[in-house]
């Protein structure tokens, strides 16, 4: 039972460690050597918990989107009126291009651009994965909203929660190869009047 535990230590931290410096340099494109740095492992340490380079890029993948997850549900959940949640949402994932809580900024935006010229077929369905997560749970709140009465009953949830996150990403992209943060404080802006003007019933 130690050994089995020992185990899972080791590869939790060599996921931990990989997951920042693959959203830093790419999750492909991280060299086994540069891994074996940031992880203190051996080559044939790391191949006793993966297969290969891909499956440790996979899984270093789902640490970077499950912590924004975590982070995602801890932002909304105290905020009660629908429009909070949603404000929140929001706010919290442009967040992590102001101030990356996960080094190298958005993991999904990082791991399509590396994987869409077909180097990881895995990597970029993970991707898709990912975003069909967040905009559901974004689709989820509005779903409730609308319930409540407080969002516009002739809202259409998925769409609503699809048209959010393109902007959101869309900034995220524009700050990226500007680097230039105004970007994200416009389409915060926009998505706020938005929400607030539009979307949610006064």
């Amino acid at each position: 039972m130690g050994t089995i535990r020992k185990g899972e230590i080791t590869k939790k931290h060599i996921i931990e460690q990989s997951a920042k410096l693959m959203n830093q340099h790419g999750f492909l494109s991280t060299s086994l050597s540069e891994i074996v740095e940031a992880t203190g492992m051996q080559k044939g340490g790391l191949y006793n918990h993966f297969k290969d380079k891909e499956e440790l890029a996979l899984q270093a993948f789902d640490y970077c989107c499950d912590s924004i997850g975590q982070y995602l549900e801890e932002s909304i959940r105290l905020k009660s009126s629908a429009e909070d949640r949603i404000l929140a949402y929001i706010e919290a994932y442009l967040s992590f291009t102001e101030n990356p809580r996960m080094p190298g900024g958005c993991p999904i935006m990082n791991a399509t651009i590396e994987a869409d010229d077909g180097r990881s077929e895995k990597l970029l369905d993970r991707a898709q994965s990912a975003m069909r997560v967040f905009i559901q749970s974004l689709e989820d709140e509005i779903a409730k909203g609308i319930q409540n009465g407080e969002i516009r009953s002739d809202t259409d949830p998925r769409k609503t929660a699809t048209m959010m996150m393109a902007t959101t990403e869309g900034g995220i992209l524009l700050s990226k190869m500007f680097t230039d943060l105004s970007y994200i404080a416009m389409i915060k802006g926009q998505l706020n009047q938005y929400v607030k003007n539009e979307l949610c019933l006064r």
